[in-house]
């Protein structure tokens, strides 16, 4: 079911995938997918959830800024593969249960380099809406010529260094608070 789903993710967009459609798809009534989901959005965030489950930050002793670039570089891969999801694993990724490690494993790992937890923790908001944004384009342009990517990301780590090398100001601050899964494991 889940499969078939993804399936029609990719060709049709998770905004006009409904359970109808699925159950059609699958040849059972739309009653049957209840025995196995609540809902829509359950089973949106299980195929959202398969999608990171999918996605390894890379073991690398690199500089952050490196580092920041290879895991942007794979997502980036990653969803080229799928980039109708983009926008679902953008919207989804914090109802998971593998969203909140990736993130939680991104920011121990700035802050072990030396970054400072609040700007660590934007470092992951920038990386992710660098790369769902540039899919997004890539989608409605049918790729990326011109190298965007590579240019708006190159810019993003410049900033993101920079930022870095300054104390968290208290819009940082206050965003690490109100998503408090970015703080360390207890």
């Amino acid at each position: 079911m889940l499969a078939r789903a993804e399936e029609m993710i990719d060709a049709d967009g998770y905004d006009r995938f409904s359970l109808r459609a699925l159950a059609s798809a699958l040849g059972v009534r739309p009653n049957a997918l209840y025995n196995h989901v609540g809902g829509r959005d359950e089973l949106l965030d299980a195929v959202a959830e398969r999608f990171l489950a999918g996605f390894v930050l890379p073991e690398t002793d690199e500089p952050w800024p490196e580092w920041v670039r290879a895991v942007a570089v794979g997502l980036r891969s990653q969803l080229g593969d799928h980039p109708e999801r983009a926008a679902l694993v953008l919207s989804r990724a914090g109802g998971t249960a593998v969203g909140p490690v990736l993130l939680r494993r991104f920011v121990d790992r700035l802050v072990v380099a030396g970054v400072d937890r609040a700007i660590a923790h934007l470092g992951w908001h920038l990386m992710l809406t660098t790369v769902v944004g540039t899919v997004q384009q890539e989608r409605g342009r049918g790729g990326d010529p011109a190298g965007t990517f590579e240019a708006v990301l190159d810019v993003a780590l410049r900033g993101l260094a920079a930022i870095a090398a300054e104390p968290a100001d208290d819009r940082a601050t206050a965003l690490l608070a109100a998503h408090r899964v970015a703080h360390a494991a207890p």
